[in-house]
């Protein structure tokens, strides 16, 4: 068996545009700048980097969604801390891809609708015109691999790859079979994707029914965010920034883990016989969930410290475990040399970790 090592990472999130403004909030106590999207129900509309704008082509870019986008702004990020080369064999590298559907482009013709016609009355009477709007380029912006189009074509990948469902937890899935078929020696590398939308238009009706959002950003829950994160897997361990040590996940198809979940989750990991430094908990804003996962690691690991980056991105669904891998990276408050947990949760899916100990800070100052 092979071991697997982080060897770099880009992010693009609401409040982020790449790792430089991260580590400025996160060790430069820096104020988070305030979200441009304020209403939560608002189109995320996203636009490409200027650098990113270079190196897409006109004909790509006129298929682009907004995930994809985030993406592509992500791997530049990654791209600009990572030595050149370190995507090597190409030929043979693989993108797993834990990303939302596109229903957003629904929802932003519908969003048009209203505005056009004063509200939701006004719009219902004139449903008619979303007909007029539809393009038949928009089929490929449709499709669930137009991310992994994008993606694989701007890192030369001829691997193949996969889009990965499985709600919150899919940025953590997708990582987790990277980090399979590297330590089994099926790959040599691996580069992860996730990215994901709590601004949804199906999400936020589902989490506003299920009473986790208000119009009161003070009384939600749920702070819905978006964001991607990409990661580059290797079985190198030069310059590595991390060795994953253990990636996992159970299915469970209750909405949200219960307490017994957590503590049997928590009891695996311990079981393992890891000597772990810091818990980045998963605690997405629903109160039950929080009190479950943290009575959990209080009992199984207490004493430990912990961190939720929640307070920083926001919470955007598919990319919250990588973009917690990421931040826990670049926080230099977590040392060199120290073991983090990372949980995560899916909603109908179950639950699951990734350990990883940290090798350097991505960004050195």
């Amino acid at each position: 068996m092979s071991a697997v090592y982080v060897k770099a990472a880009g992010i693009q999130t609401e409040y982020f545009d790449e790792l430089m403004t991260l580590d400025a909030v996160i060790n430069r106590n820096q104020e988070r700048v305030k979200s441009s999207e304020s209403n939560i129900y608002k189109p995320l509309n996203r636009k490409l980097s200027k650098s990113e704008v270079a190196a897409i082509a006109r004909e790509d870019r006129s298929i682009l969604n907004d995930l994809s986008t985030l993406i592509l702004n992500a791997i530049g990020d990654l791209l600009a801390h990572c030595p050149e080369g370190e995507v090597r064999n190409s030929e043979q590298t693989p993108l797993y891809a834990g990303t939302d559907g596109v229903s957003e482009y629904n929802f932003s013709a519908l969003y048009k609708i209203i505005e056009k016609h004063g509200g939701v009355s006004g719009a219902l009477e004139n449903l008619g015109e979303l007909s007029k709007m539809s393009n038949p380029i928009n089929m490929m912006r449709f499709l669930s691999t137009n991310p992994l189009y994008h993606a694989s074509k701007r890192l030369e990948l001829r691997g193949g790859g996969y889009p990965i469902r499985g709600m919150s937890l899919s940025g953590l899935q997708a990582f987790e079979d990277a980090f399979s078929d590297i330590k089994h020696g099926r790959e040599k590398q691996g580069i992860v994707v996730g990215a994901g939308s709590m601004r949804n238009f199906d999400t936020l009706l589902v989490f506003d029914k299920l009473g986790l959002l208000s119009k009161d950003e003070n009384e939600r829950e749920i702070d819905p965010s978006f964001g991607a994160a990409t990661v580059c897997l290797s079985d190198d361990k030069d310059e590595a920034l991390a060795q994953v040590l253990a990636v996992d996940s159970r299915y469970n198809p209750s909405p949200f883990p219960s307490a017994r979940d957590w503590h049997a989750l928590m009891e695996s990991v311990q079981q393992q016989g890891f000597d772990i430094d810091v818990i980045v908990t998963y605690c997405n804003g629903v109160k039950t969930n929080n009190e479950n996962e943290l009575a959990a690691v209080r009992d199984v690991f207490p004493n430990i410290e912990q961190k939720n980056y929640k307070s920083v991105f926001g919470y955007t669904s598919k990319a919250n475990n990588l973009l917690d891998l990421s931040a826990a990276l670049i926080d230099e408050s977590i040392p060199d040399g120290a073991t983090v947990l990372i949980n995560g949760a899916g909603f109908g899916v179950g639950i699951g970790y990734i350990v990883v100990k940290k090798c350097k800070n991505i960004i050195n100052k």
